[in-house]
């Protein structure tokens, strides 16, 4: 067989709600965790100024807690990602310009060209 091929993957995911993909969200819901957390209604500065920064003595120059961090001569932002059988996520978190970048797709890697296509509009990559 050529050409693209569809399959239901629903039953390749685990269980809702849970871990590498369990999880459902919209663009919406990524927006008001967003704001949640830039308005320390989840957890206190102190806790996001540990969680954003990264820790090179612990090998982990780009990564904090749970968070990817980078740093451009634009901005410094922070951002989660992943994916699994046909879902994809990337969002990121301009600390400094105050913008939200949320890219969800219903195909595995998708959000990754989309984001970086979008980070390259609007100056943050080259």
């Amino acid at each position: 067989m050529t050409g693209t091929h569809y399959r239901n993957s629903v039953f390749q995911h685990v269980l809702r709600g849970g871990p590498a993909g369990g999880g459902y969200m919209t663009v919406e819901d990524l927006l008001a965790f967003d704001v949640a957390l830039r308005s320390n209604a989840l957890v206190s500065k102190g806790m996001l100024d540990r969680m954003w920064r990264a820790y090179p003595e612990k090998n982990s120059p780009t990564y904090g807690y749970d968070f990817g961090i980078s740093e451009t001569p634009a901005d410094r932002a922070v951002d989660r990602s992943g994916g699994f059988a046909s879902i994809s996520a990337d969002f990121l978190m301009c600390l400094d310009a105050g913008n939200t970048l949320a890219v969800l797709p219903n195909y595995g890697n998708g959000a990754p060209p989309v984001s970086q296509k979008i980070q390259k509009l609007v100056g943050r990559k080259k």
